[in-house]
């Protein structure tokens, strides 16, 4: 009996050894994080977005290098100015933030741009009617645009666009009608607009058109079968979903 306590009573304190080892490691686990907070251990505030983006800026007006691609954090207006002179520029990507019509004076002064993605933005028709000075511009896309259909009838002036990627609450199946007129085009997809069977129609029988993508359309069933049966060469996405009847089953980029 008595072995048996001795035993029970060497077990307790191994126990309770544990426990007081186990608490002064925590402890000073804690004591050291804040010691090393304390010295200066913490992260450097961020960088600000206004001056990342002019040193990205500067970075490309030092090398001559022609994309600007922001994905990591929100473009303005008053951010956009930076990119004056900018002239070696072919490519400009904002995805992040929103940059309006006054931004589009900016971008549109640049000479040899050629693939502009700026989604977030509102860009109306005043913006649209001055990228279609951009003579050099074969890719646009305004994913998030408040432009109506005479802004893109602006579009037609382009010589050189060939892929349009575009969505507006201020669209509807009206807008086939100025893009038809966009003859240059290879590549259309309209997110959120509601093109009808009548729109389909007038789209698939523009001469150059390659591939059509439609988000959210207002095209039936019977819309689709006509485009299957009358267009098979046409690359076809019905609401990000690749549906086209190619038989020459080209590869789905």
């Amino acid at each position: 009996m008595a072995a048996s306590r001795r035993t029970r009573n060497r077990r307790t304190r191994r126990i309770l050894l544990a426990t007081i080892l186990i608490g002064m490691l925590v402890g000073f686990g804690i004591w050291s994080r804040g010691q090393f907070s304390q010295a200066g251990g913490e992260p450097e505030p961020s960088i600000s977005p206004r001056v990342l983006f002019e040193q990205r800026c500067e970075e490309i007006r030092r090398s001559g290098g022609d994309t600007l691609q922001i994905t990591d954090f929100a473009v303005d207006d008053e951010m956009v100015k930076s990119i004056a002179g900018l002239d070696s520029l072919v490519t400009v990507i904002f995805d992040q933030g929103a940059v309006s019509d006054q931004a589009i004076e900016t971008i549109a002064g640049l000479p040899n741009l050629q693939h502009l993605r700026l989604r977030l933005s509102p860009i109306g028709d005043a913006g649209m009617k001055r990228i279609a000075t951009m003579e050099s511009l074969w890719y646009l896309n305004l994913p998030q645009a408040e432009c109506t259909a005479e802004g893109v009838a602006e579009l037609a002036a382009l010589p050189r666009l060939r892929q349009l990627r575009l969505g507006s609450r201020n669209l509807g199946n009206e807008v086939t009608h100025a893009i038809e007129q966009i003859e240059s085009l290879r590549g259309i997809h309209l997110i959120g607009i509601g093109v009808t069977d009548e729109g389909l129609r007038r789209l698939a029988g523009m001469q150059h058109l390659e591939s059509l993508y439609l988000d959210d359309s207002a095209v039936t069933e019977a819309g689709w079968e006509w485009l299957f049966d009358r267009h098979p060469h046409l690359h076809v996405h019905v609401n990000q979903m690749h549906h086209d009847r190619d038989p020459k089953a080209h590869e789905h980029h």
